[in-house]
């Protein structure tokens, strides 16, 4: 019997070191898909904590977020492409801590996650769900907002919120039904090493500019909790409009008829 191709390793040679496979396994049937086959995907969300006041009130209004719900409120909907429904079903929403500060009290250094479990996801969900959980953990809306936004009957246009930063966001993990994964330990091994490199890196880097913070901070009097700032779009406003009293986006019965009438007009220039 001659031996399997190596193919972890052939293709890992070709792959830039912050992307690596680490298994392989033979495909059912040749109509599966590894997009729509996929059972569950798990993305997670990293962030320090900054002027973020209660993830309890976080998790509290991630919890509404589970089960299956349109989340047309939550996502830019992408009509020309064919969806046309925005029901989804998450499993899990909840934030926590990775690295709790020393100190007693909390500190806007420590670094967060979000985590979020569903069977699929609709185009920006992710960052849609992020800007809305922020601003619930920075105390500038209620938990409640969640229900408003699922409620499509009451509010069926998006508020015109902007994007969480895209930078943090990580596909995590895919989960298949029935499919039985062969791993290269050598392979594995190699990716171990190169991301302990990534991660040493990337740590020191991390702990110069934090002792940098450090000696500035001792000089200035003020606290400056700006740490989460950037993660979320700016805003030039002044005073703060609640999501509510946003301007809207189209609906999704306005943006398939204004998709209809473009595509009549194309045709009609043909």
């Amino acid at each position: 019997m001659p031996h399997e191709i190596d193919y972890i390793k052939i293709i890992n040679s070709n792959l830039p070191p912050d992307i690596q496979l680490i298994a392989w396994t033979p495909a059912q049937n040749r109509e599966l898909s590894a997009r729509f086959d996929c059972k569950k995907r798990t993305y997670k969300y990293f962030f320090p904590l900054g002027s973020i006041k209660s993830l309890s009130k976080m998790n509290e209004a991630g919890a509404k977020l589970v089960g299956s719900h349109d989340f047309r409120n939550f996502c830019k909907m992408d009509v020309s492409n064919g969806v046309l429904t925005y029901i989804r079903r998450m499993v899990n929403v909840s934030t926590s801590v990775l690295e709790p500060s020393k100190e007693k009290e909390s500190s806007p250094y420590d670094l967060c996650v979000l985590k979020v479990e569903g069977n699929a996801f609709l185009w920006h969900q992710i960052r849609c769900i992020v800007t809305v959980l922020f601003h619930i953990g920075q105390g500038r809306e209620e938990p409640e907002l969640i229900d408003e936004l699922l409620d499509i009957e009451k509010n069926p246009c998006r508020p015109q919120y902007g994007l969480a930063s895209e930078i943090p966001l990580n596909l995590f993990d895919c989960s298949y039904e029935g499919l039985t994964w062969d791993y290269n330990l050598e392979s594995l091994r190699t990716c171990i090493k190169g991301f302990q490199e990534l991660w040493a890196e990337h740590a020191i880097k991390a702990q110069m500019i934090k002792a940098c913070l450090d000696e500035l901070e001792s000089h200035f009097d003020e606290r400056v909790i700006e740490q989460a700032s950037a993660l979320l779009p700016h805003s030039k406003q002044r005073i703060y409009t609640p999501f509510l009293e946003m301007l809207k986006c189209p609906s999704l019965e306005e943006k398939i008829q204004r998709l209809n009438k473009r595509r009549k007009r194309n045709e009609n220039s043909d």
